[in-house]
């Protein structure tokens, strides 16, 4: 069955209001959990329902956009140019089980690989860090982990515990970076070098740390694009919601490419 459109041919309309291209900036989207929300789930909002993931990635596809790895997100900031006329990002914050139940599919139905950043001491347990849970969530076991970098999936750090990094102590900082990614590593069978902020949260010192400790890039949850010349340490996104249908979406990913830059302390 095709997508809601509410009898709108939004690709068509997309492109037709201005022809968004490589200068204009390199969206990376990001998701938390596609799937169905269970009985008190504290924050609703990110739940995607996997109809309406499928919904966007094909709208994505016919909108010809192709996803890319995190290696090439930092080449486009750092000038280079890249072999993909409309790239984006497609990017999954904590590492719930449903990335591989749900959103792995789709995925490859579509040709698009993703980055999944991993909460290392979560790996086989469950989100017991959210407040007032009801009903804990199952996250990536070791096994889902290694599957999904064999299928492509770029794994990449969200540290060790979900804490706010700008609020640890340098030597505990340094070892949520260093042991979360040796960890990852060891995991997926692959070099991790991408990690995104918990609770997007970063400055100077976080960044700093990120690369003393073999990273390449940062990812926060500032709305906006990957604009060449940018900070590959402060990258924004665009945050996806349950309520961004598509409508919504494509407005969403319209409105991002013309959010200012600027630059985080």
């Amino acid at each position: 069955m095709p997508p809601k459109t509410y009898g709108v041919d939004l690709t068509s309309r997309f492109r037709r209001g201005r022809a968004f291209s490589f200068a204009d900036g390199l969206p990376v989207l990001l998701y938390h959990k596609v799937g169905r929300y269970p009985a008190g789930a504290p924050v609703k909002s990110q739940y995607v329902s996997p109809a309406l993931f499928r919904a966007q990635m094909a709208f994505l596809h016919r909108s010809g956009y192709r996803a890319i790895g995190s290696a090439q997100v930092v080449r486009y900031a750092q000038g280079e140019a890249l072999a993909v006329e409309r790239p984006l990002a497609i990017t999954f914050d904590d590492g719930y089980d449903c990335v591989y139940h749900h959103a792995l599919p789709v995925l490859a139905e579509f040709g698009f690989t993703a980055i999944l950043f991993m909460l290392a001491g979560s790996v086989g347990g469950v989100n017991d860090w959210e407040p007032n849970l009801v009903t804990p969530e199952p996250m990536l076991t070791a096994d889902h982990l290694a599957a999904l970098s064999r299928a492509g999936v770029e794994i990449g750090s969200h540290g060790m515990t979900h804490q706010r990094l700008t609020r640890l102590p340098p030597a505990e900082l340094r070892g949520a970076l260093e042991d979360s990614r040796k960890k990852l590593e060891d995991l997926a069978g692959r070099e991790v070098m991408a990690l995104s902020y918990p609770y997007g949260e970063h400055n100077q010192g976080v960044r700093a740390a990120t690369a003393e400790a073999g990273y390449d890039s940062g990812y926060g949850t500032e709305r906006g694009v990957v604009r060449v010349g940018c900070d590959p340490f402060s990258l924004k996104r665009v945050n996806i919601r349950r309520y961004s249908f598509l409508p919504l979406f494509a407005r969403k990913l319209r409105l991002a490419y013309l959010m200012p830059p600027r630059v985080r302390s």
